[in-house]
């Protein structure tokens, strides 16, 4: 969610189950709107909260030129000092999903993780990570699996520059409704042609990013309408705590998790 706006997003946050207090927001502007001038970023969003024994994790994304490619990530505890996150290697990635124990709020502790798919003897059965790795590696694959936007929200200029879109009016009730409205923020993992196949209105400008109704398996996604609809909110069942909502034919819309970093591995499941 766009810092600047956190004011007028709140009622569109707190009426969906969660809470987003008036001493969180001016916290959450006056230290970000200092992260932005210091490292002169185009954009600053909140992404979210991560849940912590001793202390919780916010984290928040700047935006130089590029709003895919020049994507950074940082995290605080204390909304004084915000710090980097390092790059996630697949390998944490992978040892992140397995850990069940929840954050401990300190970025240096040294977490030990069991594979127990794996032989007793394996040398690859008992690795270890920091909780800063963990948590870089948990926010890339809920960025990965559910960070979203609308359709329109980010254009692709003719240089091949990703930019949030100035003149964006947000969609028609009507689209606002249908699950191929909104796409991943990720570079695309589908054909090329996905989006031409199944669209009469396709638009390489728009339409190059993976729809979120191509996801496996079909209702995943939990899209909802309020304030008689002109408000959509999207869930992910496999990540309890993302919610993105958009209120409709306006630019109004905005990402945010707030959760303990667990995803739901049991989704195939319960559908």
């Amino acid at each position: 969610m766009n810092v600047h706006k956190l004011w007028e997003y709140k009622e569109y946050v707190n009426v969906n189950g969660m809470m987003m207090t008036s001493e969180l927001i001016s916290l959450l502007q006056n230290s970000l709107t200092l992260l932005q001038a210091e490292n002169h970023f185009t954009h600053v969003l909140y992404w979210g909260q991560v849940y912590a024994v001793d202390v919780d994790y916010h984290i928040a994304v700047g935006i130089t030129n590029d709003a895919m490619a020049d994507r950074k990530y940082f995290y605080t505890t204390d909304f004084k000092f915000w710090s980097l996150l390092p790059k996630s290697k697949q390998k944490y990635k992978l040892l992140s999903l397995l850990t069940t124990y929840p954050f401990r709020g300190d970025p240096s502790l040294k977490i030990k993780v069991l594979d127990e798919s794996l032989e007793e003897n394996h040398p690859e059965r008992c690795q270890f990570m920091t909780e800063e790795n963990r948590l870089a590696a948990t926010i890339n694959n809920i960025c990965d699996e559910a960070e979203i936007c609308t359709r329109g929200q980010l254009i692709k200029q003719p240089n091949g520059t990703v930019v949030i879109n100035p003149s964006y009016s947000g969609l028609t009730s009507a689209e606002a409704k249908q699950l191929k409205s909104y796409l991943h923020i990720r570079p695309a993992q589908q054909r090329w042609n996905t989006n031409l196949l199944t669209r009469q209105d396709y638009n390489y400008s728009m339409d190059f990013l993976d729809s979120i109704d191509q996801d496996i398996p079909a209702g995943c996604w939990n899209l909802s309408l309020e304030q008689s609809g002109s408000v959509t909110y999207l869930k992910s069942l496999y990540w309890p705590g993302m919610m993105f909502f958009h209120k409709v034919t306006s630019p109004d819309a905005g990402f945010l998790y707030v959760g303990d970093g667990r995803k739901n591995l049991d989704v195939p499941f319960l559908l």
